[in-house]
């Protein structure tokens, strides 16, 4: 029998590790994330899809929450935005994407994390928190993930946490405007819950 849809309220996940905490997007954070998303503008530019002329703005913002609680409701997406603990800096997000059930029970993992807080083990410890909320709360069976052929940090991370390395798409998505080639990776459920995760 195939897993019914989640029944917890999009709005009430958190989800807490040693050096984080991870909510889903409010109205009130738009100045904080337009912050953070502007400031990293040139860094996160080289490694997602072509930002929108009015990505930046107020109204945007505000069509991206109210189209995220919506996917979260329907069971298609769940976005978190990640705070650093000690005064609740925003400093990166994290989604399970395209969430498909029937026999399929899997979703894609996407994120991204200011320049400023890399190499510090936190979205390993954000990932796996999520992770652990997709494997248990929403019973999917497997995740996926794909990063660019160059992102050796991306690809390092993703290795520490069980994804295993599965295939080469050529031409997979368009990243900084171009169609970019990259790896695909996946992990599924039973080998995450018997400790193939790795450590923060």
């Amino acid at each position: 029998m195939w897993p019914r849809k989640t029944l917890t309220a999009a709005q009430d996940v958190k989800l807490q590790t040693k050096n984080l905490f991870l909510r889903r997007a409010w109205y009130t954070d738009y100045e904080d994330w337009a912050q953070v998303r502007s400031r990293n503008r040139t860094f996160l530019e080289e490694y997602e899809p072509t930002w929108p002329k009015d990505c930046l703005s107020e109204a945007f913002f505000k069509r991206r929450v109210e189209r995220l609680v919506d996917d979260a409701r329907s069971d298609r997406a769940y976005t978190f935005l990640i705070f650093e603990n000690t005064d609740l800096e925003l400093i990166g997000g994290i989604n399970l994407n395209n969430v498909v059930r029937g026999a399929a029970q899997y979703a894609s993992l996407g994120y991204w994390l200011s320049e400023e807080w890399q190499g510090k083990g936190f979205m390993t410890q954000g990932a796996r928190a999520v992770l652990g909320y997709a494997f248990t709360d929403l019973r999917l069976e497997r995740v996926n993930a794909a990063t660019l052929v160059h992102n050796k940090k991306s690809r390092a991370m993703l290795e520490r946490l069980g994804f295993a390395e599965e295939g080469f798409a050529k031409s997979y998505i368009q990243i900084a405007g171009k169609r970019q080639d990259h790896i695909l990776y996946g992990l599924n459920a039973e080998d995450f819950k018997e400790g193939f995760s790795g450590t923060a």
